[in-house]
């Protein structure tokens, strides 16, 4: 799911639901059965008869390391009032009252539907009259996602700093230790739980997408609208404002995994790792102006080639540029880019490859070799540049899951990339490259 804000506490005015009524809601006394759990929190794209809600909180300290909640529990809808709203009723008559005003707290539904727009205006109105909170939600399902009001008011509390997202594997785990009655049995995953969590979660992120690309704004700009960015003085940048398309999370996985061999999935023994090039864009100031993604397709121009044609389109100057790459680039692309960099010393090329493209062969090693001698930084992608390409690329709301064996096998693909720096005697060049700062002072 989705992380969310935090800040100091302001004021608690008119708009704030706790403080408007003054109704007395209480948590459910038990933990919810092993039954009623697997028949309300089934993820099913299609579900009937669930027409109750259950709310899972937890409340704790942000930043704090400690595994204990300060309070948790169940709420269920209560004749027409929603369980969101019993629990806002409940958490501002006796929970706020003995919280500190000057610490920050975190608190985390796990909810068996997502928030309908009513529900969704007042846990937004209440958030903008509580600075001092953050909500993540957990939803296992989606709740009549064909009214475009539902998303809205999903939309609605992203801005106001909520992380909203689907559950998964381990939210649903997370939720059957604390909340249910599980006799110390653990959590057994039904059948289509992992394919149904993609189907909601890839709804939730077309509603949410608007949001995380273009956040919190007055007024949606259209496909055609475009804006100009001054940052740099004497630097006209035309940026387009159009929606940046997010990678799917299943993609990134898949093509962005760094194992030497091709891993199974699923009923597929075999899936083509492709060639994707992640760019983003920056000011010395580390504003960030411009970022993208590119594919490689058959019998078509690289995505090295393509990002260099959108690159010379544009009048860049002073810029830090960094690049994500599922493959090292191929000795053609590697001479292109090597060629602009000569050319345009003033920008700052900083290229992360997730895995090295025929690296025995030594017309592959000398297209890299060109890349180090043209001053462009080029590395092997670890944990920090995979958290960074999934929060700028794929995901900002819900956090990276590495997958095993993904530092180790960085490891060894930098001591590959090492080793062809020292054959072709670079090591010395690369480190003296990495130690200065290329093209004019940026202020």
């Amino acid at each position: 799911m989705q992380p969310q804000r935090l800040g100091p506490r302001a004021g608690m005015g008119p708009v704030c639901l706790g403080c408007s009524h003054r109704r007395r809601y209480s948590p459910i006394r038990n933990l919810i059965s092993r039954e009623k759990f697997d028949f309300h929190f089934k993820n099913l794209c299609y579900a009937k008869d669930r027409k109750d809600t259950f709310l899972c909180y937890e409340v704790t300290r942000k930043d704090c390391d400690s595994p204990n909640s300060l309070c948790h529990g169940v709420f269920k809808n209560k004749g027409n009032t929603h369980a969101e709203i019993c629990f806002l009723y409940w958490f501002h008559d006796k929970v706020l009252k003995v919280l500190s005003l000057r610490e920050e707290f975190k608190v985390t539904w796990y909810m068996s539907w997502s928030p309908c727009f009513e529900c969704a205006e007042q846990v937004a109105r209440f958030l903008a009259t509580h600075h001092n909170l953050s909500l993540a939600i957990f939803s296992s399902r989606l709740y009549n996602i064909r009214d475009p009001k539902t998303g809205q008011g999903l939309c609605r509390l992203v801005q106001e700093g909520a992380q909203v997202a689907a559950m998964g594997l381990p939210e649903f785990e997370k939720c059957w230790k604390k909340f249910v009655d599980n006799d110390g049995q653990p959590f057994m995953p039904w059948k289509r739980l992992c394919t149904n969590f993609r189907y909601q979660n890839s709804k939730l992120q077309e509603i949410l997408r608007p949001c995380f690309i273009l956040g919190p704004s007055s007024s949606s700009p259209t496909l055609s609208d475009v804006c100009l960015t001054k940052g740099v003085p004497g630097m006209r940048f035309w940026v387009e404002c159009s929606q940046m398309s997010l990678l799917r999370e299943e993609v990134f996985y898949l093509q962005f995994h760094n194992s030497r061999k091709v891993q199974p999935v699923q009923h597929r023994c075999y899936y083509r790792r492709k060639p994707y090039l992640c760019y983003r864009l920056e000011q010395s100031n580390g504003q960030e102006l411009l970022k993208g993604w590119l594919l490689s397709k058959k019998g078509k121009q690289h995505a090295e080639i393509l990002f260099l044609e959108k690159i010379r389109s544009m009048e860049l100057s002073q810029m830090r540029i960094t690049c994500y790459l599922t493959w090292s680039p191929c000795p053609n692309c590697a001479w292109q880019l090597a060629a602009f960099q000569k050319d345009r010393p003033d920008l700052i090329l900083h290229i992360y490859t997730s895995r090295l493209y025929f690296h025995w062969r030594r017309i592959f090693q000398k297209g890299l070799c060109s890349l180090w001698r043209s001053g462009i930084q080029v590395d092997v992608m670890d944990l920090p540049q995979f958290t960074d390409c999934w929060t700028n690329f794929v995901n900002p709301q819900r956090p990276f899951r590495p997958w095993k064996g993904l530092e180790k096998n960085s490891r060894h693909t930098q001591r590959r990339l090492r080793r062809i720096k020292e054959s072709w005697g670079l090591q010395d060049l690369v480190n003296d490259f990495e130690n200065l700062q290329l093209g004019p002072p940026m202020s």
